[in-house]
């Protein structure tokens, strides 16, 4: 019986030893929890895109956060490990290709969408926390026909 009692006991103080070490790995974890806002806009044009409307920053639970819609030509950061996806809709096109990189602004091809044919009129990647990425175009003009989102995956 004693035997039984201090084992219990060993358990007991085990259990305890385990929950304080969840607790400090949890406040661990929150206090480098990236922000809210997966991808920022680099540049002069950040300042127009610094207000989001908060129907657009409600995260549903369970998802890494919003997605953020891009725009050609304009170079973004990843704050967060996410997914760029750039594809056609309707309207004029032109050739695209996707940049990744630790530079700003990004030199590393990870995809074309070259819009002359059927085929590759979809581009995406993975961006990690840190890198930038950009869909470039030759178009200046603003472009409708492209769709661009950036998906946080955590």
């Amino acid at each position: 019986m004693f035997g039984a009692k201090r084992r219990e006991e060993a358990l007991r103080a085990r259990v305890a030893e385990l929950e304080h070490q969840v607790a400090a790995l949890s406040a661990r974890v929150e206090a480098v929890r990236p922000p809210a806002d997966a991808a920022r806009e680099v540049g002069p044009a950040a300042a127009d895109n610094a207000v989001t409307p908060p129907e657009r920053r409600a995260e549903p639970p369970g998802t890494g956060g919003p997605r953020a819609d891009g725009l050609l030509n304009t170079v973004y950061r990843a704050d967060v490990l996410g997914f760029v996806a750039v594809y056609v809709g309707e309207g004029l096109t032109s050739n695209v290709t996707l940049l990744v990189g630790a530079e700003n602004p990004p030199r590393g091809c990870v995809g074309v969408l070259d819009v002359g044919g059927e085929r590759n009129c979809y581009a995406g990647a993975i961006v990690r926390p840190g890198e930038y990425w950009l869909a470039a175009s030759t178009r200046k003009t603003p472009n409708p026909a492209f769709r661009i989102h950036f998906t946080p995956l955590f």
